[in-house]
């Protein structure tokens, strides 16, 4: 535990230097944003300058013991707007991950079967074409098709709890998370399926369903459990490009604000917030892989 602690801290001196440096580079000249405002080139000019990167940073490290980062732009509490966006974005990260592991373990099993043999190829073919496919078009699609087209779902925004809200972004986010689950899904059930212990199983009269969904779901479950919590940091990380389109106010959609608008506190707050929430639950999945999988760890 204690080791864990020491290489945590090693990584968020690193994490921090860097969200701090990358926000003060994008936010050293902002001149251009008050160009039509009226303001005098040298206020404007003094409107950007910073102090150096030394005492912005230990400035940061002071916010984050006191848990005080400063404001926005905007005059906000920078830990108070990190929070209110943090809520929608676990809504729809949870969202994703629930609907694209729930269908792509369950069909990935299901084509195992001799009667729905044939959804293997066609949900690969499909899960390879999501992979290759840009996140945005999806997600354009899916505005067109259930908003202008059928008019089911609210084209964007948030209201807290409404589930209604998350649908057509998490669907968007979803597939590819079932696109990449299945893939290792059904490849690990094929394998499981032809393997000397479930033709045991099948020596003994275990049913079908019962091997599928109990005894091969039990075996393949630690390496679907880690392709989980690495899809659950990169979507908590924030999702810029789904975010933007639908108007989501998630992380990623304040990241995009805060490098608009070059707003280096928030920016480098975001920054911090992705990549501890990104360290900490690779680690978490590397751990449950020790446990579950019976590993050696490293350095750990």
């Amino acid at each position: 535990m204690l080791e864990e602690a020491k290489r945590f801290l090693i990584f968020a001196v690193f994490l921090s230097a860097v969200a701090v440096f990358f926000s003060q580079l994008r936010s050293v000249n902002k001149e251009f944003l008050q160009a039509d405002s009226g303001i005098r080139q040298e206020d404007s000019a003094e409107l950007s300058q910073r102090e150096g990167f030394a005492t912005q940073y230990l400035l940061f490290w002071k916010g984050l013991i006191t848990f005080d980062l400063g404001k926005t732009e905007s005059g906000d509490s920078v830990l108070s707007h990190l929070l209110s966006r943090f809520w929608p974005t676990l809504h729809l990260a949870g969202f994703a991950i629930f609907v694209g592991t729930f269908f792509s373990v369950s069909l990935a099993l299901l084509s195992q079967t001799k009667t729905f043999a044939f959804l293997g190829g066609l949900f690969s073919l499909t899960s390879q074409l999501i992979l290759s496919t840009p996140i945005f078009v999806v997600a354009v699609f899916l505005l067109i098709l259930f908003f202008l087209v059928l008019g089911w779902l609210p084209p964007g925004g948030y209201e807290p709890g409404e589930t209604a809200y998350v649908i057509l972004p998490g669907i968007a986010l979803g597939s590819r998370v079932f696109a990449r689950i299945f893939l290792f899904a059904y490849k690990l059930a094929d394998t499981e399926e032809k393997s000397a212990y479930v033709n045991v199983l099948k020596a003994r009269g275990y049913s079908e369903n019962r091997i599928l969904f109990k005894h091969i779901l039990i075996k393949i479950s630690p390496v679907l459990l880690i392709l989980v919590l690495l899809d659950l940091s990169s979507l908590l990380s924030g999702a810029i490009v789904v975010e933007e389109i639908f108007f989501f106010p998630g992380i990623g959609k304040s990241m995009y604000h805060a490098i608009r608008t070059m707003d280096s506190g928030l920016l480098a707050a975001l920054l911090f917030y992705s990549g501890t929430v990104f360290y900490i639950l690779t680690r978490v999945s590397e751990r449950v892989r020790d446990r579950l999988l019976g590993w050696e760890t490293g350095a750990a």
